[in-house]
């Protein structure tokens, strides 16, 4: 592309990054990342959400969590969809409590967690037996107006099929169907 004239812009660099992440080639995507600073693009919170996405769907934790970790010294103040990138990341990596970490770094940065945090939060609570921990977010999602998604519902009622007795399980079934 450059070499036929083509400038980088922002819209582009996004575009590009998206596809490179989705289909797991984030070495190329942080040279396309590096190459567009190199040519005067300030990457905005998208494109590091984009990135910190692809890096935590190549297993490279670390990295995620530098890049996101930095966003403040770049001048740039991480939105709803960057937590909830770092939220999910943590709950696939069985980091709950770094997950957890995130959700008060949110609220103390004034970005109030939505829906998708909630259940988030809740299935890696479920995928890690956290019962407990599934209990008081669901009490918290309810108190802010949300409600579970199919996908957390469905998760539960397949756990109740494998572990009927687990206490902790039951009182979450009794929270999903009063």
């Amino acid at each position: 592309m450059l070499k036929q004239g083509l400038k980088l812009d922002i819209v582009t660099c996004r575009t590009l990054l998206h596809g490179l992440c989705w289909y797991g080639l984030v070495v190329e995507a942080m040279s396309l990342f590096n190459k567009m600073k190199s040519c005067g693009l300030v990457p905005d919170i998208q494109i590091y959400t984009i990135l910190i996405h692809g890096l935590f769907k190549d297993g490279k934790v670390d990295e995620a969590r530098n890049l996101f970790h930095n966003l403040l010294l770049k001048g740039l103040q991480p939105d709803v969809i960057s937590y909830n990138i770092m939220i999910q990341g943590f709950c696939q990596e069985g980091l709950l409590e770094e997950a957890y970490k995130i959700l008060l770094e949110m609220e103390e940065h004034n970005c109030l967690p939505n829906e998708v945090t909630y259940n988030t939060l809740i299935r890696g609570c479920l995928k890690n037996k956290m019962y407990d921990g599934g209990c008081v977010l669901i009490d918290e999602m309810v108190a802010h107006g949300f409600k579970a998604d199919a996908f957390t519902a469905s998760m539960l009622f397949d756990l109740l099929q494998l572990k009927e007795q687990d206490p902790a399980l039951l009182a979450l079934q009794k929270k999903f169907m009063p």
